[in-house]
């Protein structure tokens, strides 16, 4: 069995390299993003594992050439596929799996830090557009604040567990009901009510139809003026000209993203967002870092790894998306 994984990092290599030991499968990795210079490669593989980009979205011609090279399957090396085209994917009779669990640590302690160095003014003090003297700017403390979390599945509630043990009120909003958080004081509450009360929302959902700009002017209008807003999950999820639309009249205390818009499109300093937002001292801004931790990593590749063996092999897998 041969399998071809796009995307490789060198960090994630020797974790490839084991599993490809252990597994005894022959696995050919390459630093490059899969596009039409490179597809044809697919063909002499088994199976492939790969990060969609944009062109996933709206290209049938990638899907049917990944058919006719022999692929029954896309092993999605993240959580998010919202760039795959399920429609183009069935047709040509692709199975999509993802990698759903991974070191939830990895992120939910980003997210905690982003809050803390929000509520000490850090960016201030990071990215000072004027001296900022040691006594300017007084902190909070997570005892005095109300957070919101935005998705409550494991990673969002190992954020909303930590930040209640921390001593702050943790109010979640959900598809389902929490019964685990609940019993740990953790309030359930609908959208507009999780806007409105909190004092920071940190968002921790997939991006999709129902998500895209979700944070748009108006649901922003409705977070308390001095509230602060962290971003950890898909950048598309905010609606940044609205962002900024608010920074620029004085809303927000603090703004902490770790994903921005069309953000691969660009280098993060060339993001158009990036630069109109790095104009205001309570923004901070980390490109894609959160998840970026050795376990993490070792997890998304052995996964996308195991998802793309078990579909050859016995043609599912537990972390299929569309079969």
């Amino acid at each position: 069995m041969k399998i071809l994984f796009y995307n490789v990092a060198d960090i994630e290599k020797s974790f490839i390299d084991q599993w490809a030991k252990s597994n005894n499968v022959t696995v050919k990795t390459l630093s490059v993003s899969i596009d039409y210079n490179n597809i044809e490669l697919t063909r002499d593989y088994d199976a492939v594992v790969f990060y969609p980009g944009k062109a996933f979205l709206t290209d049938e011609n990638l899907y049917i050439q990944l058919a006719q090279n022999g692929m029954k399957q896309i092993s999605v090396k993240s959580t998010g596929y919202d760039n795959i085209n399920f429609t183009f994917a069935e047709k040509y009779h692709l199975s999509i799996t993802n990698v759903p669990n991974y070191s939830p640590e990895s992120v939910a302690h980003f997210t905690i830090m982003s809050i803390i160095m929000l509520l000490r003014h850090i960016p201030i003090y990071l990215y000072p557009r004027q001296v900022a003297h040691r006594k300017d700017f007084i902190g909070q403390e997570l005892t005095d604040l109300t957070i919101g979390i935005y998705g409550a599945g494991r990673l969002g509630s190992l954020v909303a567990k930590t930040l209640k043990y921390m001593g702050a009120r943790v109010l979640v909003h959900s598809r389902t009901n929490k019964p685990e958080l609940e019993q740990l004081g953790i309030e359930s509450v609908d959208f507009k009510t999780l806007l409105t009360a909190s004092d920071v929302i940190s968002i921790h959902v997939p991006l999709n139809e129902k998500t895209h700009h979700l944070f748009d002017f108006d649901n922003l209008s409705l977070m308390k003026q001095d509230a602060m807003l962290v971003n950890t999950a898909r950048g598309s999820i905010i609606d940044t000209n609205a962002l900024i639309e608010h920074l620029q009249q004085g809303k927000f205390k603090g703004v902490a993203l770790d994903a921005l818009e069309d953000e691969e499109f660009f280098e993060i300093t060339a993001n158009p967002y990036y630069q109109a937002l790095m104009a205001f001292d309570n923004v901070l801004i980390t490109p894609h870092i959160a998840y970026f931790t050795q376990a993490a990593v070792r997890d998304i590749a052995i996964t996308a790894l195991d998802n793309a063996r078990d579909i050859v092999m016995n043609g599912e897998s537990e972390n299929i998306v569309l079969n």
